[in-house]
């Protein structure tokens, strides 16, 4: 009998979360699994924990390589998976006992290729996790448990991440597409993830949050961006190469142009130093923009119009001009500017407090009363005492644990940085809780 879901997990250096990983998938309720770890050349106690795991429990195949990162050891448990489905774990993450019975159950109910649901991050303690709304866009995705991927979806590429962990696949799909990771050091997974929300027949939804996502995990590739900056950016030339050589580039044309130009302006604002930062601020504008088919496009073609007048900004400054003027908050400065609540940070019906009420709190609170998105339990501020009625509390008056966010209203990149460092040192409020996103449309 066919095994129903091969659970693929690459290793390396994981031996402070490697259990607690383990645990999670050993213990779903779905029992008919098998689960295949691949150590890519661990230099610490990881082999050592997979070994005694599969002692413990049959169903646990351990693989071991040279270390070739995360893409290729993904590849090589593929190949020997046996399960219908397939479900891809990162060691220092861990799966809601439900899930996999969750997915699997959606999938054969719904007979999709791939199926995505939401999740929370966390850094450090587990209990203190948040909601990751960017992991299943709600707003982007038709109602319902499941959606035909045969009618244009406008925002197709943008209802999840390129993560492979928040989702199952149907492996006789993954076959048929000859999908792979790649075998680049960082965002190899993004190829396998975006060409199988592209190429699926039928998407499956689960509305639930069943997978936990460590941050600040030092032995992340995800901060490792400054090492190659321009790598993501031939990675996802190579996803459009694809869709067009599989004529569905134009289906997803709009939604793909999104994806690209989101990650191109996040990619960028995460470097770790200013060479890197340089490098790629000069490769934006000499050839990824242009190559990524973003040159020429209009602003009304954009979901974000926030990340669309940053590349017209990149276009015409140097590097050094913005950069000076990210610091200080000024990289739009139109005469009239207009605010944006961050909507696609926050998790429909979750709790907030609002942090600021200058005129940029003013927008958020007009716009959380108007489309009542959430909900606001406190607003704070040192100097407004009152807004519309509404009443503002000095920050050591709130009660700061009422909440699921704390949403800092302010324009400046620099102001919030410290009122998150006030927030963390004054009241023991963790990164992770707390959110801002430039307010400029």
């Amino acid at each position: 009998m066919m095994v129903k879901v091969s659970v693929i997990m690459p290793v390396y250096n994981s031996e402070s979360y490697l259990s607690v990983a383990l645990d999670s998938v050993i213990n779903q309720t779905l029992k008919d699994i098998e689960i295949i770890c691949v150590d890519d050349g661990s230099t610490d106690r990881s082999i050592e924990i997979l070994q005694s795991y599969q002692k413990r429990d049959e169903r646990i195949v351990v693989l071991k390589q040279k270390q070739s990162y995360a893409g290729v050891a993904r590849n090589y448990g593929m190949s020997v998976a046996t399960g219908k489905y397939l479900s891809f774990l990162d060691s220092d993450d861990y799966f809601k006992p439900e899930m996999l019975e969750k997915a699997f159950e959606n999938a054969e109910k719904q007979n999709a290729d791939v199926v995505i649901f939401g999740g929370k991050c966390f850094d450090g303690d587990m209990e203190n996790a948040i909601s990751y709304p960017a992991l299943l866009r709600e707003e982007f995705i038709p109602e319902g448990i499941g959606f035909d991927n045969h009618e244009k979806i406008d925002n197709l590429m943008s209802i999840t991440t390129p993560a492979p962990w928040n989702k199952l696949y149907l492996y006789s799909f993954i076959k048929k597409h000859q999908l792979k990771f790649q075998t680049c050091k960082r965002v190899n997974d993004a190829y396998f993830v975006e060409l199988a929300i592209a190429n699926a027949d039928r998407i499956g939804v689960v509305r639930e949050e069943l997978i936990y996502y460590r941050t600040g995990n030092g032995n992340s590739l995800q901060g490792t961006g400054s090492e190659s900056p321009e790598q993501f950016a031939e990675v996802f030339l190579s996803i459009q190469d694809k869709l067009q050589e599989l004529n569905i580039y134009k289906k997803v044309e709009r939604s793909f142009r999104n994806l690209c130009l989101a990650n191109c302006i996040y990619n960028l604002e995460n470097m770790k130093n200013a060479e890197s930062f340089e490098k790629l601020f000069v490769a934006l504008k000499t050839y990824i923009f242009k190559n990524l088919h973003i040159e020429g496009t209009l602003r009304n073609d954009y979901y974000n119009t926030y990340a669309y007048d940053l590349y017209l900004y990149i276009m015409s400054h140097s590097p050094l001009q913005y950069w000076m003027d990210k610091c200080d908050g000024e990289v739009k400065n139109a005469a009239d500017k207009q605010y944006l609540f961050p909507f696609e940070m926050i998790l429909k019906g979750s709790s907030i407090i609002l942090y600021g009420g200058g005129r940029v709190g003013k927008v958020y609170y007009r716009q959380i009363e108007k489309s009542q998105y959430c909900i606001l339990t406190a607003w704070a501020d040192k100097k407004v005492k009152e807004y519309n009625g509404y009443s503002l509390c000095a920050p050591e008056k709130i009660d700061w644990c009422k909440c699921d966010y704390i949403v800092i209203a302010i324009e400046s990149e620099r102001t919030a940085k410290l009122i998150k460092k006030e927030l963390y040192e004054d009241f023991g409020i963790p990164d992770t809780k707390i959110v801002w996103q430039s307010p400029l449309l």
